[in-house]
This record gives C-alpha cells, structure tokens and sequence, in this order.
C-alpha cells in the first residue's frame, strides 16, 4: 500500500492499490453515509420523498399499463377461445387481406375481382357450408348492441349471442358461465359483471330493445339465467367486455364463424378463404406472423416495446425535475456537514474523499428511496389492476404482469437523479476555506463572472433552439426541441448565482427582514441556489403548459362554430322503436316551457324522384341542378379551397347541400311557437307560402364560400338569394331517375313550376330554425304543403327552445328525461364554445403549484434548521418572535419569488414553441403557420407562481413558534 506521503506528492502508483485505495475510500464513504441517514432521519424522509414519489408513480403506471396492455398471446384465448381461429364474410368480392380478417386491399391498377361462391352457402345452411369449406365445426358468435329500459332508465348495452350449451367450453374464455345456467332461447340472458356495474340485475326480467344492424329492431322482455363473462371482438386487436350474453342473433350484421378442428389455419389456407371473400384470423397465424405475405401498411401486431419506450421518455423527462427538485435538501446536507469536513480536510483528507461523502449519501438515500418507491408502486399498481377491475369491469385487464425491464429503468433513474443532485454540492466542497468554518464563517466562494456568461448563452442557443424547432415540420426536430429546453435550463442554473447576487446588493430598499433574506441569500449562494433552481422548475413547467393550452383553446374556440342559435339544444335522435314525438312529449312533461321544432328532409314520395329548385336568373335548370344536386355529380360541390365563393347558380333546393341552400319542413304549429310568428306570417304559411329571410338582413351577412361541408356560425349564415316577383318565389320541379349502376342520377326535362308565395322573416326569427351542419336552411315551408307537392318529409334535425336560454338545471332535466326513454339520444344546450378536459387541465396545473409549493417548503425548512444558530443569536440579542418569524417568512418568499420569477422566464420560450406547433396547420405540402395562435395568459401564470411563494412565506412566517435554545456560538 501507498504511504500517504505518496499519496499527497502525487507519484505514480500502481494500478491495484489506485484501485484498492478508491473502493476504500467509497466503502469509507457509504458507511458514513449510512450513519448519517439514520443519525437524520427527518431530512432523510424529506430527500426520500423528493425522490421516490416519481418513482412510486411512474412505477405503478407502468405496472397498470402493462397490465391492461395485452399482448398476442394474452389476447387470442379472449377472441377466439379454444378454437383455431374465426371466419366473417363471406363478401361479394375477393379478398386480400392481412393479419385483421376486416382488412383488405387491391393492387394498383387492378380491378377487386368477385368472389367464388361458397358451395351450398345460403339462409339456414350456413354453418354447414363453411364447415365443409375449412373441415370443422363451426360455432357461431354474433354481436349487436341493444338498449335495457329498467326502472325509469335507459342502458346502452353490448349484446353477445353464442351457443353456450354446445360450445361453451369450447369457447372459454371469450365466454365463461360463472352462475345458473346458459339461454337457450331468445328472451333468456346471462349478465356479466359490467352488466352488473351499469345497473342490470342478476335475477328476474328487464326490457331489451336489440339492434341487429341494418334496421333490424326487435324488443322484449328477457329473463336473466345466470351470470358469467363475455367479450367482443373485431379484428386482430380490439376486445371488449359486453354487457349481455344470449343466443345467436340470426339478423345480426356482425357474425364471426369460430373454427373448431385439431390442425391449425395457415396463411396458404387464409389466401384460398379469400377468394370466397371470407375473411380468417388464425391463432397459428398471430402466433408465427412470419409466416404471412403482409402487405404494405399492414404493420402486424403493435410493437410490444411501445410502453417501454414511454416509460423511457417519461423517465428521462422526470429525471432532470426530480434532481432540481431534491438538490436543495443535498445542498443544505453539504452544509450541515461542513465542519466535520472541514475537520476531515484539515487532518489531510483529499477532495476526492470529501466529495464521495456527499455522493455517498446521494447514493445511499436514492438506492434506498428508488427501491421503496418501486416497491410501493407495484404493490400499488397491482391492487389498483385488481380494485378497477372489481369496482370497474368494463376498464378490464388481462393477466397481472409486472413488467421488469420498465421499472429497472425507472429505478435508475430514481438512483441517477439523486447522485445528480448532490452533484452540484459535492463539487462545491473542493473549493472549502477551513480556517473560515472551523471559526464558524459560512460564505459562498466569490462569484466567478465567466460563469453567467456562459449561462445566458446556453441560455439564448436554447431559446433560439426551440423557436427554430418549431418553425420545422419533421418530427424528427422534436429532439432538437427537447435539446433547446434543456439548454435553457443549464443557461438558467448557471445564472442564479449571479441573481442572487444582484438581488443582495439591490436589497437595501427593502424593509428589514427583506433585506437580511435578500442579504443572507446573497451571502450563502450555495444553499440558496438548488432551492431557487427546485421552484424555477416548477414554475417553468407550470409556464410552458399554461402558455401552450391557451394556445391550444384560442385556436378551438376559433374554430368552433355554433350549429345552433345560443341558448338552445339540439335532439338528437339516432331513430328505433322511439320516436321524436315520444322525447318532446316527454320533455314538455318535465319542462312546458320547451318547444320543439322538428326539421324535416324533403324528397319525392313513392319513389318518384320529384326535387325542388329556384332557379336564378341567367342560369338554366341543368346548370342549376349541376351545382346543387350533389347525387347527379357528386364532384359539383366539392370545393378547391374553404374560402372559393359559391357558384354563380347556387339556389334553394330540396337537395341543396351548400350553405343556405336547403329547403326544409316543419309543422306550422312548431314553426309558430318557436319563430314566434305573426298571426299575418302563420295565416301566409298555412295558405302553403315559402318563408325565407328578409333579403334587407340577408344583404348584411358576409357571403357564402362554396365549402359545402363545412359549418358556417348559425349568426352569420346567409341563405342563397331567392328572386322573388311580385311577393311570390317560381320553383322548377324536375324529376330525377336513378342510372342502372346506382352511381348517380340523370335530370329528366323539367316538368311544370310551382309558384309559392313567400313570407319574410327577421333575422331573430331566422337563427332560430337553423341548424348549421350538412348546408344548413335556405328556406321553409310547411310540412302540409310538402303533401301537396307530392313531397315526402324525413326527419333532419330537431331543435329545442325555452322561454329563455335553456339553464345547465333545465338541460339535465332534460337529459335525465330522455335518457329514461332512449339511450342513444342525447341533448346538447349550445352554449358557446366550452373546453371539455377543463377538470383535467384544473388537475395538471394544481398538482404543478403542489409541486412548487412542496419544493419550497421542503427547502424552507432544511434552510430554518441550517439557520437555527442564527435564529439563537437574534433572541440572545432581544430578537422577539414577530421579528424572527418575519425573517423566517421573507427568506421563503425572498426565495420563492426568485425560483418562480425565473421559472417563468424560462418557459416562456418553451411555452411558444409548443403553441406554434400545436396551432399550425400540417399538409403534405408543409406546415401553414397563417392559423398559429400565441397568447401569453399572464393571469394563469402569475397567479400561482407567485401565489405559492406568498403561501410558503405565510406557513415559514407560522412555524416559528417559541424562542430557541441560545448555545455559545464560535463566533
């Protein structure tokens, strides 16, 4: 071994005893570390938190992810059970499809060929058809979705329809019988745990309105004979839980054929399928997915390392956070130790030694920290899986897994980003004055000027960084982006000393206790800087996201537009045995002063294909036609750009689809309760007159673009012109005949022309019988001079209006009224536009002000407890509890405000480039930065960040309770 006296002169040794000597030192260090852990327990729980909580999170997410992520092999017995594989189709044309049986495509420049008939398929023989196709049994599984009326409610259900008693443990365990016995008929049922959850009972009957697809509505009353479990599946990915199991539906639009034989279903044997247009998913296939000729864009089963790669990212991003975070505890520990370093240095120690003895603790306490963290989080994460799970069927998942390779990440960096924290404080220990701490002076090194120097322009790269990385539209400056961010960090770090500075020589305009915080903090800057760099981060973070989701609402609300005059609601009615007569009568029930006007679509009755249209003037009925009948050309209305105006021929027709150009229906007694019309405008409109808008109003509203799908704001909508003569509108009706491929329709010559006489309406009047989607109104008439014309009305759109505008009290009433009749119809009050994740940004932007309010406080009372001695002198002296406690408060919000100040200087770049990218508008011709929105909420901002502070600074102004105990002080 090398004398010591080697050791200091610097002569080379031999590499071993380098060796031998380092793991001495570090196994000198960790056992001093140990001692110190235990010997503190209390600022080692704090740095336990600071760093184990992100670990405890990401942890239980990763084991809750996994868990519910299910793979190939965890997926197949849910889809197919115990069977081969499922066939669907058979299609009219040939298929060429991939893993997904759903899935299929065509070769450029080929035509899809049809399919060979299936022998012997056909009604009630097809199970034996297919199963003579592949050799096996076939077990049919069909899904529809149906609707459960149950004590006043209406519960949207998923219907699975299987053959339990033949195939039941075939299929297990897409399908598993828990209690009782499997249906076997059609108004018997079995209920699964999610049944269970929304309300269904486990016993007696209920109502079922089932939909089989394809208008195949069918209602009864079904008996419950057991409990068990069922999913539903489509495709190669998708699997879900259902609600109810019955029997095979025989009108259902959705049937898979379960394959029951002992040789598996190869790819060579899917290809053959195919040409009969069936469609096959093979357990042997998903399996050995190598074995099939994919095609392009057919990715195959998703990447199985697509949640560790989040986890990764996830990870790395908490890593600089979580060291920010925790470095102010490992700073006031350096500093807490100082003496014994000193004394350590002074009795021949090496700068090496003394900064493994801060390093070691980091060590000790994030292994220790990182492990407990891990530990809780899978503990956590496995009975949250098994708790949703119990609580909450539907939100199923599959097998408990607890995924290794992810938490070993994230355990790392638990371990690395406390070692990063104490790193900052460990490297200050090289440059310790030991005359001046064994007599009992603290003081920061002086401040070396090079170093903020170099900070703003780190600082400045970044800025401009993220600003260039968000003007790009490959994805792959993403990374650039993150580079910037971390630039700016750095920048930001290496000049908080020099702030600190500045703000202790600033400070003398302050009141007292302001000044001696400003002073001390100045004076100490290596305790003071990892608290102020613990709350920048926060603050930076709380920035970035303020700045970017009021990007992101400005640009919604821009692009919002009301389908519906403010204040009142729109019925939707997806159709089925209920009836929009039914909900209004229902509504008016509960709330009389709700009216009702039902838009009704106009076509030509019995088939005979008769239309409606104005024609304006130096335009003829073929070119009219052209421009507004989308059904005889289909490309007459597709529009080159959103701002092209509309075609010199557009007119109001019954097939209009552009904007204000569709001529609508509605009953004369809802038109005149809900336009409030005038007894001369109802007595016009009874006699069979057109309403349309004032064309004084009309002149006011911005024209028309030709976008005919677009919704145009209800308020601004300006119908089509309508030449009127003499107070009457001409009408040309045509007849239209369908061409024998069905593609399109051919206009016949015109057949005669109707001439309406036209009532006005006020533009007050107007928006309240419009409803902005697929064109909007152009004009109205009543539902009973539609007859006369030989026109056939079908449901549009139902509006509803009150008194006033329809209150949140009167839209649940309704809602609740409507739900108890249909589960498919819903009621939406326009209100403007409203974000919908309002609770969650609430969420996101509280625990970030948690966040900074914790850092701080932890970093206000690892400070109070260094500041002890000093406290003892100040009451030594005649110091009163008021005059500490204002010390105590105005160093943590001194602080505070320092770390909350920077932070928002930092994000603010971040925060922009975020907005940009979120806001521009992404083509393949590149990015269009016309629609980027930047708007700084300094409101949202300001409040928190400097709220907490002035929170901290109240609750360090309250811990000062009772005078100190007053020691001899070395100086």
């Amino acid at each position: 071994m090398p004398t010591r006296d080697q050791a200091d002169s610097g002569r080379p040794e031999q590499g071993a005893g380098r060796l031998e000597q380092w793991r001495a030192g570090w196994r000198v260090a960790l056992r001093m570390a140990r001692r110190d852990v235990r010997r503190h327990r209390g600022r080692s729980v704090l740095i336990a938190v600071m760093v184990g909580l992100p670990v405890l999170l990401l942890v239980a997410g990763s084991t809750l992810w996994y868990s519910n992520d299910l793979d190939v092999a965890e997926r197949l017995p849910l889809q197919v059970g115990q069977t081969q594989g499922f066939l669907v189709g058979p299609r009219s044309e040939a298929l060429r499809q991939g893993l997904d049986p759903n899935t299929s495509y065509t070769p450029e420049g080929l035509e899809p060929r049809p399919a060979e008939p299936v022998p012997g398929y056909g009604p009630g023989h097809e199970a034996a058809a297919l199963g003579s196709l592949v050799g096996g049994r076939m077990d049919p599984v069909t899904a529809t979705t149906g609707t459960v009326r149950l004590d006043g409610r209406a519960i949207q259900v998923s219907v699975l329809g299987v053959d339990g008693e033949v195939a039941g443990a075939v299929l297990a365990p897409r399908v598993t019988l828990e209690t009782g016995r499997w249906p076997t008929r059609t108004d018997e049922v079995v209920v699964t745990p999610v049944g269970v959850a929304t309300g269904l009972p486990t016993s007696g009957t209920f109502e079922l309105i089932d939909d089989s697809g394809a208008g195949n509505v069918t209602q009864r009353t079904v008996t419950v004979v057991g409990t068990g479990q069922g999913f539903q599946t489509w495709g190669s990915t998708q699997v879900e839980p259902v609600e109810v199991i019955t029997t095979p539906s025989v009108t259902a639009a959705s049937v898979q054929w379960l394959v029951e034989r002992s040789s598996p279903i190869t790819w060579p044997e899917i290809e053959q399928l195919n040409r009969h247009g069936i469609g096959a998913y093979s357990r042997y296939v998903a399996l050995h997915p190598q074995t099939a000729a994919l095609f392009e864009g057919d990715g195959g089963p998703p990447d199985s390392n697509s949640a560790l790669y989040a986890v990764g990212a996830a990870t790395l991003g908490l890593l600089l956070l979580t060291s920010l975070l925790a470095g102010p505890a490992f700073a006031v520990s350096a500093a807490r130790q100082r003496r014994t370093l000193a004394l350590a240095a002074s009795n021949g120690a090496a700068r090496a030694q003394l900064r493994r003895s801060v390093l070691a603790q980091a060590l000790v306490l994030g292994v220790l920290s990182s492990l407990l963290g891990a530990a809780v989080g899978i503990t956590g994460g496995l009975l949250a899986a098994v708790v949703v799970g119990r609580f909450a069927p539907r939100y199923f998942f599959g097998p408990l897994e607890v995924p290794w390779a992810a938490i070993a990440v994230v355990v790392v960096a638990g371990v690395v980003s406390s070692v990063v924290a104490a790193l900052v404080p460990s490297r200050g220990l090289g440059s310790l004055d030991i005359v001046s701490i064994l007599r009992g002076q603290s003081v920061s090194a002086p401040l070396r000027r090079r170093v903020p120097v170099v900070g703003a322009m780190l600082a400045g790269i970044g800025v401009a960084t993220v600003l260039f990385a968000s003007f790009q539209y490959d994805t792959a400056y993403f990374f650039v982006f993150l580079g910037g961010v971390l630039l700016i960090v750095i920048g930001a770090l290496l000049m908080v000393p020099l702030v600190l500075a500045l703000g202790a020589r600033l400070a003398h305009r302050l009141p007292l206790a302001g000044r001696m915080a400003a002073r001390e903090a100045g004076r100490l800057r290596g305790r003071a800087t990892p608290t102020v760099a613990a709350i920048m981060a926060g603050a930076a973070v709380l920035t970035t996201a303020c700045i970017a989701l009021q990007a992101d609402t400005l640009r919604q609300a821009a692009n919002y537009r009301p389908t519906v005059a403010t204040g009142q609601a729109l019925l939707n009615t997806p159709g089925g045995p209920v009836t929009t007569a039914e909900l209004t009568a229902a509504i008016r029930r509960v709330e009389p002063s709700i009216q009702a006007l039902d838009l009704q679509s106009l076509s030509g009755d019995d088939e005979s294909g008769i239309a409606l249209t104005a024609v304006p003037a130096g335009c003829t009925l073929a070119e009219t036609i052209r421009v507004n009948d989308a059904t005889v050309d289909s490309t007459s209305n597709i529009a080159v750009s959103a701002d092209e105006p509309a075609p010199r021929c557009a007119a109001l027709s019954t097939s209009g689809s552009l904007p204000g150009s569709a001529l609508k229906a509605a009953d004369l007694d809802q038109l005149t309760s809900v336009l409030t019309l005038t007894p001369r405008q109802r007595s016009a409109m009874a006699d069979g007159a057109l309403a349309m808008l004032d064309p004084d109003a009309t002149r006011g509203l911005p024209r028309q673009t030709r976008w005919n799908t677009g919704v145009v704001d209800v308020d601004r909508l300006r119908p089509v012109d309508i030449q009127t003569t003499d107070g009457t509108v001409m009408l040309s009706r045509y007849r239209v005949t369908p061409t024998p491929n069905g593609a399109a329709t051919v206009a016949q010559q015109e057949q005669d022309a109707v001439r309406l006489p036209v009532v006005r309406l006020e533009h007050d009047q107007w928006v309240r019988a419009l409803v902005t989607w697929s064109g909007g109104v152009g004009g109205l008439i009543t539902t009973r001079t539609a007859k006369d014309l030989h026109l056939t009305a079908s449901p549009y759109a139902t509006i509803l209006r009150g008194d006033g505008p329809i209150t949140v009290e009167q839209e649940q009433r309704i809602a609740d009224v409507v739900a108890g009749i249909s589960a498919d119809a819903t009621v939406q009050v326009e209100r403007g536009f409203q974000r919908d994740d309002g609770l969650v940004i609430a969420l996101a932007i509280g625990t970030i002000a948690l966040v900074i309010l914790v850092a701080t406080l932890i970093a206000t009372a690892l400070g109070q407890a260094e500041a002890a001695p000093l406290l003892g002198t100040m009451a030594a002296v005649g110091a009163t509890r008021g005059t500490r406690r204002a010390l105590a408060g105005a160093q943590a919000t001194y602080l505070g405000i320092l770390g909350a100040v920077l932070g928002v200087l930092v994000g603010i770049a971040p925060g922009i480039a975020i907005s940009r990218i979120l806001t521009a508008d992404y083509s393949g011709a590149g990015m269009d930065l016309s629609t980027v929105v930047i708007d700084i909420p300094w409101l949202q901002i300001l409040l928190p960040v400097l709220l907490v502070p002035l929170v901290a600074g109240g609750l360090a102004w309250v811990s000062i309770r009772r005078a100190p105990t007053v020691t001899k002080r070395a100086t």
